[in-house]
């Protein structure tokens, strides 16, 4: 027998959190994530949760399932899909980023699996690979429940993070950004002064905070105009951003700063449609990539200040 509706909610909002970010690891995209959360909820209602031992247990799973199913749909839209595919950007006030944390070192971990530069590795992962690695190496799922989630061995499921790790060491250690992405002040400090360079017009600063070999990915599906490929290098890449600045400038209603997955992000309402900036910088101090949001179907409203 299915528990009273308040006693569902109370048992499963402890969780939300909780479940929203281990289906967005895993879609890559903030609407499919809030879909399968509340798809867990509307299923969790009707489950019989005096029986359930172990709640967030049971939570995990049905939400796992969920967005493994989202994300395969995902991957076979992108067979036919126009130009470069980024992850769908989570904003957030930009005053979000100086909110300090209860645990430093867990927070921190959480952060660097949330970032934009890896959720957008994640994609190179099949469907299983990424939830196999996120519920483990991230959520710190045991491989014996993951394995259920699976319907797998838990040897099979062993391997299938393993074969994750490798392929993200492999993309991380042969990507044109170069270094693994500093998250946190740094890469906040350093994208805070390129986007202030970019807004002033001032084409020696923006180049001072670029690495020589930064690649900027813009995403803008298949009814905008923008870059098919990545740009790649300083020169370029501030070329174009200083152009589509110049050129639009008055189609543009409001610039602002924004939290884009817990890093520094600029919003840009434009009357086409908006968009989000943001990057990651190396150990140099400098940006080594730069990602530009374009499609209107993976920008949600801005968020309040």
């Amino acid at each position: 027998m299915s528990a009273t509706p308040d006693v569902a909610a109370e048992r499963f909002e402890p969780h939300r959190d909780r479940l929203f970010g281990v289906s967005y690891r895993m879609t890559g995209s903030v609407a499919d994530a809030e879909d399968c959360v509340q798809e867990a909820f509307v299923r969790w209602q009707r489950t019989d949760i005096g029986a359930v031992d172990h709640d967030e247990a049971f939570l995990v799973r049905t939400v796992s399932r969920l967005a493994i199913d989202r994300q395969r749909q995902a991957a076979r839209r992108r067979e036919t899909y126009v130009g470069p595919w980024l992850p769908e950007p989570l904003l957030a006030p930009v005053t979000q980023l100086a909110t300090a944390s209860v645990d430093p070192a867990d927070e921190a971990e959480l952060a660097d699996s949330l970032s934009f530069a890896f959720v957008v590795m994640l994609d190179r992962l099949s469907a299983s690979e990424r939830a196999a690695f996120i519920l483990h190496d991230v959520f710190g799922v045991p491989f014996d429940e993951i394995a259920t989630t699976l319907e797998r061995e838990p040897e099979a499921c062993r391997q299938l993070a393993s074969r994750a790790r490798r392929k993200l060491r492999d993309t991380d250690a042969s990507a044109d950004a170069g270094p693994r992405p500093a998250v946190g002040t740094d890469a906040a400090n350093a994208l805070g002064a390129l986007l202030g360079a970019l807004l002033t017009g001032d084409v020696e600063a923006c180049l001072h905070h670029l690495a020589p070999g930064v690649v900027l990915t813009s995403d803008a599906g298949p009814h905008r105009r923008a870059a098919r490929r990545h740009v790649v290098g300083a020169d370029r890449v501030v070329r174009l951003v200083t152009n589509l600045f110049a050129r639009d400038v008055g189609l543009v209603t409001e610039i602002r700063p924004v939290a884009v997955n817990g890093a520094m992000g600029l919003y840009v309402d434009h009357v086409e449609g908006p968009l989000v900036f943001t990057g990651d910088s190396g150990p140099d101090g400098r940006i080594h990539h730069i990602w530009i949001q374009m499609n209107p179907e993976k920008v949600s409203s801005p968020p309040d200040r």
